[in-house]
């Protein structure tokens, strides 16, 4: 039974599959399979979630439309494969599948696979009790990930509303929930409609790390170490463990990890928080945004390889020839196709349409060729209109919320910034500018291809694009993703050139990830911490809200991250946490000192409810530790609509 009800998502994934695959197999010519394959099946992704969200603004999130997206991905998918069918049959019977370059890709991708699959298959437990999380970050960031999945599914939230501040825009970019909210249209309980996706993005994008670094160095031996960089690399607070062994001993420091090494305040200022817990775990924008920026890699690197450097004046006759007599080559295509992925990242990560326009801009200027006309065109023409509506803070927040402004130096304080950044990323930049100012272990075109990865770091240790200035590390995490292939290709020249060097290429490789790994281990068997996400009783009230209430309707709650009213009801209410609005921007101020007015009671009260158009009010734990709110008021004022042990839920007298 179980299995039937999430048949609809299943199909759906499937039929995203077929796609991606139908997609891959007309890719250019010039790719490698591997490659293809990441491509089509992001574009897959991309295709069928933006089709379905416009979809949904007719008919809503519903499991027939989930159906629906799944047979147009089964149907196009098949077709593509069926007209393809001869080439594919000589591909498979020529292609040396057997290779060891090739077994050791599919080696390196099912190691990245699994080892991610056990992560997030830890990122929700469900007990009888209560859905357990396990690490702290999913535990927070999934709650209004969560608010914002089901506001789409049992909020009929369309055009989407800002679910967790009601009745204001929705800036957000809610593309990947709302790939989610099909999920959970399709039967799929909440946290695997939050876990799979990020789990399969991050292994797309992973695979694209290594497949990048393969094309730009020949092997997968730098792109195996980028990806043990990019998830666990960091500063030099690993250091501090020895002094914690000599403390406790070092099988007890071991088994029961005393603190976390990523992050420490100043002054010793460490602020390169674990890969891993930090992004690929709790953000899903983000590994959306990666998967999408490495398909865009992919399909623009191999052309700029073979590209002559900085011929403008060829270029632009070319440019002149083209007006007369136009025609569209396999390079044009994969060209406009990336222009296509960069310009609806607004709608999945805002910080990665900020690097690739940093990069590419950069490449173009190095690597001109007509094709790039088509990139920034399409690029331009589909994300203008969605940054003019998302980026814009709220005019009315206080000064040092307002973005874009300047932040020299990004966190580091007092600190003065080359210091800053040995102590947070350890020998990663020595090592990096050895690997872009010598030929040690990377030609010169290649160095040119990662350097301007370096501006990006450049660009975000110069302005703050959000309210918090930490999170410029959106910027910065790409910046040490691609320069990772430049780091790992020196660790694996000074491994082969001698055996002294192999023993210190592995000891730097260790300082780079110890901080990382002891980190890791925090939330690890045996010691992994479990934090109540939501009790049962909680989950039954969120099923009795989507029963008993309008899609759309206002709740009052308290301000709690994990808050079972938005998270799991889908319904909005009047304002969540404050630290989520406080980083996009939002001045909620006078609306946090009016929801202390509302749970005191009294005429006041029912005005201010009247005025923000809400339908219900909550009162449970949380609002009764923070609140103290006005009981008798509501009992004997406001409609008693649903009560539970620990929660009583009011409908709002109509004005």
């Amino acid at each position: 039974m179980p299995l039937l009800l999430d048949l609809p998502g299943l199909a759906l994934v499937a039929g995203c599959l077929i796609l991606g695959l139908g997609l891959a197999a007309g890719g250019p010519p010039w790719l490698r399979w591997g490659e293809r394959a990441v491509i089509g099946i992001v574009l897959a992704v991309v295709a069928l979630t933006l089709l379905g969200y416009v979809l949904a603004l007719a008919i809503g999130v519903t499991v027939g439309l989930v159906f629906l997206l799944a047979l147009l991905g089964l149907v196009a998918g098949g077709l593509l494969l069926w007209r393809r069918l001869p080439q594919l049959r000589g591909a498979i019977t020529t292609q040396p599948w057997a290779q060891p370059a090739t077994i050791a890709v599919a080696a390196a991708v099912a190691v990245v696979a699994l080892a991610m699959g056990y992560l997030f298959l830890r990122a929700v437990e469900v007990t009888p009790q209560a859905l357990l999380a396990h690490y702290n970050n999913t535990w927070s960031d999934w709650s209004f990930h969560a608010s914002y999945t089901t506001t789409f599914v049992y909020g009929q939230n369309l055009p989407p509303q800002n679910p967790i501040f009601a009745g204001t825009p929705f800036r957000y970019t809610f593309a990947p929930d709302f790939a989610s909210a099909l999920l959970v249209a399709g039967g799929w309980s909440i946290p695997a409609a939050l876990a799979w996706p990020s789990w399969g993005m991050t292994v797309l994008a992973l695979s694209g790390l290594i497949l990048w670094a393969r094309r730009l160095t020949g092997g997968i031996g730098a792109g195996a170490i980028a990806v043990t960089l990019t998830l666990l690399g960091g500063g030099v607070g690993f250091w501090f463990f020895f002094g914690d062994a000599v403390r406790l001993g070092l099988i007890n420091a071991l088994l029961q990890i005393p603190r976390t090494y990523d992050r420490f305040d100043p002054p010793v200022n460490i602020q390169w928080y674990n890969p891993i817990l930090s992004y690929y775990l709790p953000q899903r924008s983000f590994v959306f945004g990666a998967a999408i920026v490495m398909a865009v890699l992919l399909l623009l690197t191999p052309p700029l390889l073979t590209t002559p450097f900085f011929q403008w004046r060829e270029t632009i006759s070319a440019i002149r020839r083209s007006w007369r007599r136009w025609t569209v080559k396999s390079e044009a295509v994969a060209f406009l196709a990336a222009g296509g992925l960069t310009g609806v990242l607004p709608l999945f990560h805002v910080h990665s349409l900020v690097v690739l326009g940093i990069v590419t801009v950069c490449w173009a200027l190095l690597f001109p060729r007509p094709a790039w006309l088509g990139f920034f065109a399409v690029m331009a023409v589909l994300a203008v209109p969605r940054l003019l509506m998302a980026v814009p803070g709220d005019p009315g927040a206080p000064p040092d919320h307002q973005y874009p402004s300047w932040l020299i130096g990004w966190v580091s304080g007092a600190d003065w910034p080359p210091w800053f950044w040995i102590k947070n990323t350890g020998l990663f930049w020595p090592l990096l500018l050895l690997a872009l100012l010598s030929p040690l272990a990377l030609r010169g075109r290649v160095r040119l291809l990662i350097a301007p990865f370096s501006l990006v770091f450049l660009v975000a240790n110069l302005i703050k694009f959000q309210p918090w200035d930490w999170d410029n590390s959106k910027l910065l995490v790409f910046w040490y993703m691609a320069s990772a292939v430049a780091v790992g290709a020196v660790l694996l020249r000074l491994a082969r050139a001698h055996a002294a060097g192999a023993v210190i290429a592995a000891a730097i490789w260790v300082s780079l990830v110890a901080s990382g790994v002891l980190s890791l281990m925090q939330y690890l068997p045996p010691q992994g911490p479990a934090y109540v996400w939501f009790t049962t009783e909680e989950v039954q009230l969120a099923a009795q809200v989507r029963q008993q209430t309008p899609p759309k309707a206002v709740f009052v709650t308290g301000e709690q991250p994990n808050n079972p009213i938005a998270d799991l009801a889908g319904r909005s209410v009047l304002m969540s946490y404050p630290g989520w609005l406080w980083s996009y921007g939002i001045n909620y101020t006078q609306r946090e000192a009016d929801l202390a007015r509302i749970y005191n009671g009294g005429p006041q009260a029912l005005d201010l409810l009247h005025h923000y158009h809400a339908d219900f009010v909550v009162i449970g734990p949380n609002e009764t530790t923070t609140y103290h709110p006005n009981v008798a008021y509501f009992g004997t004022q406001f409609r008693l609509l649903i009560h539970t042990p620990t929660y009583a839920i009011y409908a709002v007298p109509p004005a």
